[in-house]
C-alpha cells in the first residue's frame, strides 16, 4: 500500500487535510483516509488534472479545480475569493457540522498550506501562530514568497459566519486525528473574526527565516 502524506488542521470549526498529490495509482489509500477525517470538498491546486476525479465523486466528495495559481506563489485575490467562500459554505452555512476540506498541490507544503492560512488568519488566528501551527504539522511548509504575502494579508471587513456575533472569534482546538506533531499554538487568537484592524508583529519575516 502507497504511503499516504497527511496532514490534520482543526481550529475551531475549521476542519482541514493537507495532502500531497495523489496519482491514480495512489488514489485508493486516499480514499479511506479521506473518508475517515470525513472529507466533504477537496481542492486540487496542482496544474492539470493528475488524477481521475471520477472515484472521489462516486464517495460524495466535490472536486473543486477553480483554485489554480502558480507553483512557489501566493494566490491572487479571485482564488481567495473562492476559498474562502468554499470555507463558509462549509464549515458555517452547512446543518452538517463534522465536515472537512482536503487541499493539495504537489507535495503539499506551499501553494495547499498557504490557502490554509489564510483560512485560519480570517477566523482570528494571528499570522505568525496560523503559519508556526502549520509548519508544526507539515514540515518546510511556506517560502518567503507565501509569508511575505501572509504578512499583509488584510482580512475581509465580514468574517466567516456573519450570523455569528461579529466579537466571536476562532480559538484554536485540539484535534485527535493526526500523524504528526499536530499541537495548536498557545497564544489566543486577536478577538474579532471579521475586523481588518488587528495590530502586525513587528520583525514577522526575521522571526522566522533571520535577517532578511
Amino acid at each position: 500500500m502507497p504511503r499516504v502524506s497527511i496532514s490534520p488542521i482543526q481550529v475551531g470549526p475549521l476542519n482541514f487535510l493537507i495532502l500531497d498529490c495523489p496519482s491514480d495509482t495512489t488514489l485508493p489509500a486516499y480514499i479511506p483516509v479521506l473518508e475517515e477525517h470525513n472529507v466533504t470538498d477537496l481542492v486540487r491546486i496542482c496544474e492539470g488534472s493528475p488524477y481521475d476525479p471520477t472515484p472521489l465523486s462516486d464517495i460524495g466528495i466535490a472536486v473543486h479545480d477553480n483554485m489554480k495559481f502558480q507553483d512557489g506563489t501566493a494566490p491572487a485575490k479571485d482564488v481567495v475569493a473562492r476559498w474562502l467562500d468554499l470555507n463558509d459554505d462549509v464549515f458555517f452555512n452547512s446543518p452538517n457540522k463534522d465536515r472537512c476540506i482536503a487541499v493539495h498541490c504537489v507535495s503539499g507544503i506551499g501553494r495547499a498550506p498557504v490557502l490554509v492560512a489564510i483560512a485560519l488568519v480570517e477566523g482570528g488566528m494571528d499570522p505568525l501562530d496560523a503559519i508556526t501551527y502549520i509548519r508544526k504539522v507539515r514540515r518546510g511548509a511556506l517560502n518567503r514568497i507565501q509569508l511575505a504575502f501572509l504578512d499583509s494579508y488584510k482580512k475581509r471587513k465580514q468574517g466567516f459566519g456573519t450570523k455569528k456575533p461579529p466579537n466571536k472569534a476562532i480559538a484554536p482546538a485540539a484535534t485527535n486525528k493526526s500523524n504528526s506533531n499536530n499541537s495548536t499554538p498557545s497564544s489566543q487568537p486577536i478577538a474579532g473574526s471579521g475586523s481588518g484592524s488587528e495590530k502586525k508583529k513587528t520583525g514577522f519575516i526575521s522571526k522566522i527565516f533571520g535577517k532578511k
